[in-house]
């Protein structure tokens, strides 16, 4: 090839890509993307600057509480491991402490049973492999523990999963029983709306606040106990900085729960602590720690189970609280106990010593003495309630005595003179208002007593009878409600027909509702604080305040900050100091910025010092009230709980 040619081969070479560029680019061809690009809306950051921070994804928490899904029937197993351990230190004492130590483990088979009274009833039964007090139990010791946990106990929760009572065979021993309800405490989950929230729950010790709030991945959560609100027993210390008074225990608690897609639990590790005494308070220094684990062992399976079985064992069980000093108190009282009590004193003694003595312990003493007599002797409440008859008319003083003897010996045959005795117009009304407090005082009220009081409310125009069947009634509904929430149900359900229907005075209606303690009644009592009365505003107050629940709270909350009297406002203030605190420390920060009556403020502080251990916010608002409050008695009291 000439030089000439050779030099027109790269011409020829670069016009034949240049055609098929072009003819490319008439059929839309584009380069491909650079391996890198710089988008120009969003500029690399300056080297000064930081780099921004990925925002975690929220999970949404499951199912839970009102939201479970309970299946008639169902039984889940789970394996459970719990040990508690206490010691007690006495003032001055150069020893260290003494540990007591309790623990067991085994399977526990929770199955649902169903509905009643608005409660949700579950079957466990316990299979205990190992059981320790102080020392492990032998081979033969473990046999027989075992052998008492053959028939199930029977839980009742709320809708949200508090555990309201536990129903016991009467003849399971109290340290049996006690395991149990350890066990039950210690695993209980109570559920509101939202991400976090805070519950009042009960354990062995008494009524507590705590906090939950959702985990880090789906169906978990953490609990924190926070801090006691009332013990079962009131323990009252000899000192303090204010002097003697009332104490409650000191509670520390952190569990982790997992629940399944149902919202029910799978999983539960933790601990608590419980600590009293100790410091100024005069009291022995105590510790209780706890621990347990319990996780589910396999599927669920079905079974024939049903409400069926619990009602046909109910005549034979025992329904008791959590709390433990509360259940030892309401136990049946052994006969050997009550020969104790009685002692060699006949009936015509204990009536003789009713009407005579005026000494109020002495007078305590005897009735408690006849009220176990009757429980020994029950056909003497017919010789009691033929000697009301007859001396009933002359206006004894011994004749309220006698009849809240009947009322505490709440056997059958005590009942059935009280349910007569209301019934018999020929006495006096006075008489007859008698008689039903005592039947109010009546643990376990029977059918012909509820529906003595019931005729009674209905028959009676005597406006102080008619207060006195209503409590009665209140009272009544309360009694059931541990033991046959069925029937608390409906005694509530006529008692709230005749308010709603304004066939009995609002005040007394609110005052039963106080003591039932139902959400049944909260429509009505939100209702009466609209009220033209300040009386019946607060009666209304007080009522709600011993209902459960959300709306409560924020009822509350309007009433501190709204109602136009201020008696009916320090009893909202004096209701929230009882409740757990987190949804109301908002009201509280406002009012003690707003409110103009220093005695509303100062029940406010009263209750941010119970709070200034658990709650960091307590202290500033304290803090603020010292320097700021128009009261000098408000700032004293705010200071002198800060320095405590």
């Amino acid at each position: 090839m000439s030089p000439r040619l050779k030099s027109l081969v790269p011409l020829i070479v670069l016009l034949a890509v240049m055609a098929l560029w072009s003819f490319e680019a008439q059929r839309g061809w584009k380069p491909s993307a650079p391996t890198q690009v710089i988008s120009v809306s969003h500029p690399a950051p300056r080297s000064d600057e930081p780099l921004p921070t990925a925002v975690p994804k929220t999970v949404p928490p499951g199912k839970r509480g009102r939201q479970r899904v309970l299946t008639p029937g169902l039984e889940h197993r789970y394996s459970f491991d719990l040990d508690a351990r206490s010691a007690e230190q006495l003032p001055g004492a150069e020893t260290g402490r003494t540990w007591r130590h309790t623990g067991w483990s085994g399977v526990l088979e929770l199955t649902y049973l169903g509905e009643e009274g608005g409660q949700h009833f579950f079957s466990a039964r316990v299979e205990p492999s190992r059981v320790e007090v102080e020392e492990p139990l032998g081979e033969d010791e473990l046999r027989a523990f075992r052998s008492r946990f053959e028939r199930p106990v029977y839980v009742a929760q709320d809708p949200r999963g508090r555990v309201l009572s536990v129903h016991f065979d009467g003849e399971l021993a109290e340290r049996e029983r006690r395991f149990v309800r350890l066990l039950l405490a210690a695993t209980q989950f109570v559920a509101e709306d939202g991400r976090s929230w805070s519950t009042e729950e009960t354990d062995t010790t008494g009524d507590y606040e705590s906090e939950y709030r959702a985990g880090g991945s789906a169906n978990t959560y953490v609990k924190t106990k926070r801090r006691y609100l009332r013990t079962a027993l009131p323990l009252w210390a000899p000192t303090g900085p204010r002097g003697p008074g009332l104490v409650v225990p000191r509670l520390r608690g952190h569990l982790d729960f997992m629940l399944d897609e149902d919202g029910l639990l799978r999983e539960v590790t933790g601990s608590d602590v419980v600590e009293l005494g100790g410091g100024a308070t005069g009291l022995p220094q105590t510790r209780a720690e706890t621990r347990v684990a319990l996780t589910r062992l396999e599927t669920p399976r079905r079974t024939s189970l049903s409400m069926r079985v619990f009602r046909e064992s109910r005549s034979r069980l025992h329904a008791e609280p959590l709390s433990a000093m509360e259940s030892a108190r309401m136990g049946a009282a052994t006969v050997e106990g009550d020969r104790r009590l009685v002692g060699d004193a006949t009936l015509e003694v204990l009536l003789g010593v009713l009407e005579t003595e005026t000494r109020e312990q002495e007078l305590l003493q005897a009735r408690e003495r006849l009220a176990a007599l009757f429980r020994l002797l029950p056909t003497k409440a017919v010789l009691a309630a033929r000697r009301v008859r007859r001396v009933a008319a002359a206006q004894d003083g011994g004749v309220a005595q006698v009849l809240d003897a009947l009322g505490s010996a709440g056997t059958p045959e005590a009942q059935r003179e009280l349910a007569r005795l209301l019934g018999e117009s020929r006495l006096r009304v006075t008489t007859r208002a008698l008689v039903a407090t005592a039947a109010g005082k009546v643990a376990r009220p029977s059918a012909e007593l509820t529906q003595a009081l019931a005729r009674a409310v209905g028959a009676t125009k005597e406006g102080e009878l008619k207060r006195a069947v209503v409590l009665a009634l209140g009272s009544v509904a309360k009694g059931l409600e541990r033991s046959e929430p069925g029937r608390a149900l409906g005694v509530l359900d006529g008692l709230m027909g005749r308010c709603e229907a304004k066939r009995l005075d609002v005040e007394t209606c609110l005052r039963a509702l106080a003591r039932t303690g139902s959400a049944r009644g909260l429509e009505y009592a939100r209702a009466a604080l609209a009220h033209r009365s300040a009386e019946v505003r607060v009666v209304a107050t007080e009522a709600l305040g011993a209902m459960a629940g959300a709306d409560v709270d924020v009822l509350l909350d309007t009433v501190l900050l709204e109602d136009p009297e201020a008696r009916v406002r320090v009893q909202a203030a004096v209701m929230i100091s009882r409740r757990v605190a987190g949804p109301h420390l908002r009201a509280v920060a406002q009012v003690l910025r707003a409110e103009p009556e220093p005695q509303v403020r100062a029940e406010v502080v009263r209750m941010l010092g119970t709070l200034l251990t658990v709650e960091h916010l307590a202290g500033e608002l304290l803090r603020d009230v010292v320097a700021r409050d128009d009261s000098e008695d408000v700032r004293r009291l705010a200071s002198s709980l800060l320095a405590e």
